[in-house]
């Protein structure tokens, strides 16, 4: 099996692109995927830096290789902190992706979502680390209110935060099967694109590139002039 990818990262309305994305190839066959989410480019893209280093220092795919990555891009974000950049805030949030051809594992901090496909339905998406999807699983909020919901960017779990909290990872490695599908994002790209919609524009793609620039437009025409930043990797199973 192998993965095809695809992806996109833009400014938004902002003017400047708070997200960063990567990918890793090894000689072993491995691969790693990173998308971050700053609260400034500088932080998204030292997570992404150092998550990809420390994964071609150590190519594996394994529940404690993640966490050694994601501890790894933590500390370096932290260091950052101590040059004190002013009224710059240094903390990210992130998801990596790692595949070796026959299954995947991948692992999150904050509300950049994996959302996974099979037989053009979604099986598995990431919960945020959010104070929002503690309101859901409280069933204090419905799903539908979650999109707009003002603590949808509270994070409890971020790159680079005063206390280490442990990311979120997969309990076991996911099995491929051709067809499999997955989607990266960042809360800037989600938010304007529903999970029915994700799984109609599928439905119509011709390939990776064409869904993202389906479910891009979606974003253009329901966002506010002043969006966020918005990013995604799209990953597809082929034998």
């Amino acid at each position: 099996m192998k993965m095809i990818s695809a992806s996109l990262s833009k400014p938004g309305g902002l003017g400047v692109n708070h997200d960063a994305i990567g990918s890793l190839p090894t000689e072993t066959g491995l691969v790693c995927w990173v998308v971050a989410d700053g609260l400034s480019e500088i932080a998204a893209q030292q997570a992404v830096q150092a998550i990809l280093g420390n994964f071609a220092a150590n190519p594996a795919i394994s529940q404690l290789a993640l966490l050694g990555a994601l501890e790894w891009a933590h500390k370096n974000v932290r260091d950052l902190q101590s040059l004190r950049i002013s009224n710059v805030s240094l903390t990210s949030a992130v998801a990596m992706f790692c595949s070796g051809g026959l299954s995947a594992l991948w692992g999150h901090l904050g509300n950049v979502r994996v959302y996974v496909f099979r037989d053009g339905e979604i099986i598995s998406q990431t919960k945020d680390h959010s104070m929002a999807q503690s309101l859901v699983d409280a069933g204090k909020l419905s799903k539908a209110e979650f999109r707009t919901h003002k603590t949808r960017h509270s994070l409890f779990r971020s790159l680079g935060s005063m206390v280490w909290t442990s990311p979120t990872i997969s309990e076991n490695r996911f099995k491929l099967l051709p067809g499999d599908l997955f989607l990266i994002c960042t809360d800037g790209f989600w938010e304007h694109v529903t999970e029915l919609e994700m799984q109609a524009d599928w439905c119509k793609s011709l390939n990776l590139k064409d869904w993202l620039q389906r479910m891009e437009l979606r974003i253009l025409l329901a966002a506010p002039p002043d969006h966020d930043s918005y990013s995604a990797i799209a990953l597809l199973a082929e034998p």
